[in-house]
């Protein structure tokens, strides 16, 4: 598991590290035959001399240029690498140029016959997923994660993919805007199995099949957990979904608010009633009436975008009170209609930004309109800056139904307040890959 980057000398940020659910899956799709190793670059040296047979490294387009430089470190011991994940799947051709083989689409499939590919002498450059996976009966191998540091919160998913069509989005992209899921009997195993009482389902969108999330949170009411999971904004009219979510355990939302300007390609095709402000306020009121926190994102960088737009949205967020708010600028993912925009209009800095030797962390990756890129970058962090200061966090705590209505649940708005300030300065301007090489 490659980190974004590090600058020469300093550690990786330590907050908000989580479990990699997609090595776990990789694991257990591993056969028993095959001695596996896991290692984490955000939290452990990488032992290059280690004797093995072959590497697999999961990509992001954020961890392309760390994960290149780990696969050069392996190829120049003579061990062959391999590359899955979002990044060679939408971006095949960049990921090819850095690896033996890559891994294109869904792993259920494909993995299994690249390991007995190898073991037959016969890697193949590359192995595409045919079809969706069926996804009963698979549970994630989280026996690599043992020793481990990472965040008290077990990653889950029910589901995969996305029916949105958001522009931006490389998930609607990776899944080609198709959803399969998991049997809801196959998740509450897992979820007690977990024996932990904090979940993060992980899902785009739990409310995307009204009648199996219904069917999940009966599962999991027994099992007395508290969880966080992803859902569209319209899931606020359904009080009985809401109570359900509840009586689930359900301490929070995550809910994709994307823009208050109602000519912003990022609330297209949302079906929205209204303006936005008024129908996210809306939203927000009647979540936090079930006791539910709210963590929403939002994203700048359309045209008509200003700083005026995104201080005003950082305003009505504090306003709103939310749990968390995450206001970050457009990214254009590699095989996304919005990338092929920028592209075809010739506003990328650079066709791989990804590898641009002085792009940042936090960078913007194109030409924004009526403003520059480092002034717009810069609007961004100041407002994550803002939101985050002591004297917002505060004000933002008097929603006591929906951000401390317990006083377990005000220690973690503290806390992870306190945690997502510490993170937005820290990873502002890191580089992408390791300065120092290794």
């Amino acid at each position: 598991m490659p980190c974004v980057g590090r600058r020469a000398g300093q550690s990786y940020p330590r907050s908000w590290l989580m479990e990699p659910l997609a090595i776990a899956q990789l694991a257990a799709l591993t056969p028993a035959s095959w001695q596996k190793v896991f290692y984490d670059d955000r939290l452990e040296s990488i032992p290059y001399d280690e004797p093995t047979a072959l590497v697999a490294i999961s990509v992001e387009t954020y961890t392309a240029r760390r994960a290149y430089q780990i696969g050069e470190q392996f190829r120049k011991r003579g061990v062959p690498v391999v590359m899955g994940g979002f990044h060679p799947t939408l971006a095949p051709d960049d990921a090819a140029s850095h690896a033996d083989a890559i891994v294109i689409g869904e792993a259920e499939e494909t993995w299994p016959r690249l390991l007995d590919d190898f073991a037959q002498g016969r890697l193949a450059p590359r192995y595409t997923a045919r079809r969706r996976p069926n996804l009963a009966g698979i549970f994630p191998d989280r026996s690599i994660f043992a020793g481990k540091r990472y965040m008290d919160l077990a990653l889950v998913e029910t589901g995969r993919g996305c029916r949105h069509h958001c522009d931006f989005c490389s998930i609607a992209a990776f899944f080609s805007r198709t959803f399969s899921a998991r049997p809801v009997g196959d998740v509450a195993r897992e979820v007690e199995r977990l024996g932990r009482k904090r979940v993060f389902f992980v899902d785009d969108n739990l409310a995307v099949d009204r009648a199996r999330a219904l069917d999940l949170f009966e599962a999991i009411e027994p099992l007395r957990i508290h969880w966080v999971g992803q859902i569209g904004v319209h899931a606020a009219g359904d009080d009985a979904f809401l109570r359900a979510m509840r009586r689930s355990g359900c301490l929070g939302v995550l809910v994709g608010f994307e823009s208050l300007r109602a000519g912003s390609k990022a609330v297209a095709g949302k079906g929205l009633n209204g303006a936005p402000a008024e129908t996210y306020a809306k939203a927000i009121a009647q979540f936090t009436r079930h006791k539910l926190a709210v963590y929403g994102t939002f994203v700048f960088g359309y045209d008509g975008d200003t700083r005026e737009t995104i201080a005003s949205t950082a305003a009505f967020a504090r306003r709103q009170r939310l749990f968390f708010a995450a206001m970050n600028h457009l990214v254009p993912f590699p095989g996304t209609p919005l990338y092929e925009r920028l592209h075809h209009e010739n506003r990328l800095i650079q066709n791989d930004w990804w590898l641009a030797p002085d792009y940042r962390f936090g960078d913007l990756a194109f030409h924004p309109d009526g403003i520059s890129a480092p002034e717009f970058a810069d609007a961004c962090f100041r407002a994550r800056r803002w939101f985050y200061a002591w004297r917002q966090v505060l004000g933002r705590a008097t929603n006591i139904r929906g951000n401390c209505n317990s006083l377990a649940l005000a220690l973690i708005y503290f806390s992870s307040n306190l945690l997502s300030g510490r993170d937005a300065a820290r990873r502002q301007g890191m580089p992408l890959g390791i300065e120092e090489g290794l």
